[in-house]
């Protein structure tokens, strides 16, 4: 079986001898066949044990046989307990899960300190055809229906290439000490109604279930390694990742074999699920928002444009003569008044540059409204806003946050974009009023 690892990780490339590696050790069959096989293999090894606090004495006798396991064979050992309950209770998360996090969190700390090239933990190949299983039965692209993964970032699984009976099987031939943890007999957790019940069924199907799912399994692992090689050059041609947004060109969607499968692969790690990614292209209303937890999505006229949720709540900000900062985080308004002889013109959409005389205090910045109008800069006649925006092909998400700038009702400056023709500077002015639109610092 030594030489069975061993063709494992060198196919997969795992690790080095010379690499030090973090087991991941319960004190169960799979994680105590792990320390023995790769202690007779010789990699440098230490032990990463947790103590969830979830079965009294069953849990503190685990620790034990681990640590008296190290101290045989002269392993560093690490060992960490856990409030798992009350971790999971603060945070609305299942025991299961809450277990998970602390656990991965826990290597990670003893590798940065002890300086561990990689962790390994204990899955074996049935853990693989119960998450093939699992996934397919709540969902999954095709990533899913390859099983866990062999390596992934710095946790690899050296284990991957064996079968429980396998591991079973060596423990007794070696004489391999393990601890039972009697919730796996029970059928109340996922993977094991599947271990008890339905794998069971599906071999009677077939008799050599385990080498036909092995065989799938590499063939999908290929496939997904073929599709992301597409999604990687898709990207470089129709992504575009600026100023934290990222935009998404819709036509090269559209074109290609499945839309919808396609902007998933680009967009999943955001959180949008694929349900969204079939509805984005096939209702394609130009100005509607999708969200996941973290990002939103705008069908804009070309193309998706994503961005990190922001809040698009702006309180109507009144200016009186004589102030000169105003507004709050992320942007604010400056304000200052200079005579014609210090006035000299400059081009910039974030300045604008007026006729004090013009304008009545107090100068109200609020959000743009449907039915707003003006007369924008080097015309003579007043233009809708909104026809405004669409002549600029302002996106949709971008035109939820422009303000706009009023004297007497009447909107002087479209913050950003362009001043009113009636409050230019003119060779008549004598005073000008110079508001600029700046980020709000700390």
């Amino acid at each position: 079986m030594i030489e069975q690892l061993l063709n494992h990780i060198n196919r997969y490339a795992l690790c080095k001898p010379t690499d030090k590696i973090l087991l991941a050790v319960s004190g169960g069959l799979d994680s105590m066949v792990m320390f023995h096989l790769l202690k007779d293999a010789d990699f440098k090894i230490g032990v990463a044990h947790c103590n969830f606090q979830l079965r009294g004495e069953e849990s503190a006798a685990d620790e034990e046989l681990v640590r008296v396991t190290c101290l045989q064979y002269k392993v560093p050992f690490f060992v960490k307990s856990f409030d798992t309950t009350s971790h999971a209770t603060a945070r609305g998360i299942s025991i299961q899960m809450a277990a998970r996090d602390l656990r991965y969190a826990y290597f990670q700390e003893i590798s940065q300190t002890n300086h561990y090239d990689y962790v390994a933990t204990a899955h074996h190949f049935n853990d693989s055809i119960e998450s093939i299983l699992l996934n397919f039965v709540r969902g999954t692209g095709i990533d899913g229906m390859a099983g866990i993964a062999p390596k992934k970032e710095k946790i690899i699984r050296p284990l991957l290439f064996a079968t429980r009976k396998m591991i079973g099987a060596y423990a007794l031939e070696q004489k391999i000490s393990w601890r039972e943890d009697a919730s796996n007999f029970s059928d109340d957790y996922h993977r094991n109604f599947l271990r008890h019940q339905v794998i069971p069924r599906l071999q009677e199907i077939n008799r050599g279930f385990e080498d036909t799912v092995r065989d799938t399994q590499e063939r999908l692992h290929g496939a997904s390694l073929f599709t992301h090689a597409f999604v990687k050059g898709f990207h470089a041609s129709a992504v575009e990742v600026r100023n934290n947004k990222t935009t998404v060109d819709i036509r090269q969607i559209r074109q290609s074999e499945s839309p919808p499968v396609l902007l998933w692969e680009l967009i999943k790690v955001l959180g949008f699920n694929f349900g969204q990614c079939r509805q984005i292209v096939d209702d394609h209303q130009p100005g509607k928002l999708f969200f996941s937890d973290t990002h939103q999505l705008l069908i804009d006229r070309s193309h998706y444009i994503l961005e990190r949720k922001q809040s698009s709540d702006f309180l109507t900000v009144t200016i009186e003569k004589g102030e000169r900062t105003v507004g709050q985080a992320p942007f604010v308004l400056t304000v200052n008044e200079i005579s014609q002889v210090d006035f000299q013109l400059v081009k910039d959409t974030a300045l604008a540059q007026l006729d004090a005389d013009r304008l009545q205090f107090p100068l109200v910045w609020r959000k743009w409204q449907a039915g707003d109008y003006f007369i924008p800069l080097g015309m003579r006649q007043e233009k809708k806003l909104s026809d405004f925006l669409i002549d600029l092909k302002v996106p949709f998400n971008t035109k939820a946050d422009i303000t706009v700038l009023e004297s007497g009702r009447d909107i002087i400056w479209v913050v950003g974009y362009r001043i009113s023709e009636r409050y230019k500077v003119t060779p008549d002015t004598k005073r000008i009023l110079v508001v600029e639109q700046k980020e709000a610092s700390g």
